[in-house]
């Protein structure tokens, strides 16, 4: 069995602290099933990169639910850019289901979010954000994540980094790393598995913070996508459902050569069919 190499929350955060120090920025994206720990590591890893790069994090300042907040924090409101968190700070977005979920990708609010995260670099911030599932996200999110963290099991986090092959359609090798991971049921053969870090559950006190602040600003947060021109896109979706189902069942060419067709998950396509057909 391979070795997996481990560390700590503080020697994660130095990587961290180094990267964005040279003029990047470095976006986390962290999954885990319910109640193993995400909001723990991550704010716990923040917390850390804040004190190496010199700048205040607190749950009521830097956590939030809401993408309009992370893109007013990212890039501040108006000419005076208010609201703009300090350079090289660090931000947690608690909830990125309610940000950049796959199945809200027509979204505009959404294109717009991720836009600006792929400008940003400029602002050398560490933003990290928690999902249930990785696989979740929007596809567009995947290319400027700097690192993905799993949580096993409570106090276990295991890092992968994307493959930087420029001709990978998944850098994160999703197919294979399945096949691999059922066959040694360990993360180290892998592709992209850099290290594990073992990390303590919360402070008391620290988590009793944390539940104030989040269960004031959770409240509200669902269906941030955007509620205008619902019917425009409805009509949209019937006819482009209509189209999948005549390829699929007259044409006879597969769900997954449609989806690589129009550039868009396979899941995608059949829940179209599924629900507009």
């Amino acid at each position: 069995m391979v070795s997996i190499p481990k560390y700590r929350i503080k020697g994660f955060a130095k990587t961290i602290a180094k990267i964005v120090k040279t003029d990047r920025w470095c976006f986390i994206g962290c999954d885990g099933d319910m109640g193993e720990g995400k909001s723990c590591f991550t704010s716990q890893l923040l917390k850390e990169v804040a004190k190496l790069t010199k700048t205040d994090f607190t749950y009521n300042d830097n956590l939030t639910f809401e993408r309009k907040e992370l893109s007013k924090w990212v890039d501040g409101e108006g000419v005076e850019k208010k609201g703009q968190k300090p350079e090289y700070s660090s931000v947690l977005a608690d909830e990125l289901i309610s940000m950049f979920f796959k199945r809200n990708w027509h979204d505009s609010d959404q294109i717009d979010g991720i836009e600006l995260l792929n400008k940003c670099r400029d602002r050398h911030l560490c933003v990290a954000g928690n999902i249930t599932s990785f696989w979740d996200l929007d596809k567009a999110i995947y290319p400027i994540i700097t690192f993905w963290v799993h949580i096993h099991e409570r106090g276990v986090a295991w890092v992968f980094q994307k493959d930087r092959n420029p001709f990978a359609d998944d850098k994160w090798h999703k197919q294979l790393n399945f096949k691999l991971f059922n066959r040694y049921k360990y993360p180290a053969r892998c592709h992209g598995f850099l290290f594990q870090v073992d990390f303590d559950d919360w402070t008391p006190e620290d988590k009793a913070e944390y539940y104030e602040v989040r269960n004031t600003k959770r409240v509200g947060t669902e269906g941030q996508r955007e509620k205008k021109g619902n019917k425009r896109y409805r009509e949209a979706m019937i006819h482009s459902a209509k189209l999948i189902k005549v390829l699929n069942e007259e044409h006879k060419i597969p769900y997954r050569q449609i989806a690589k067709m129009i550039d868009i998950d396979e899941s995608t396509v059949r829940y179209r069919v599924g629900n507009y057909a």
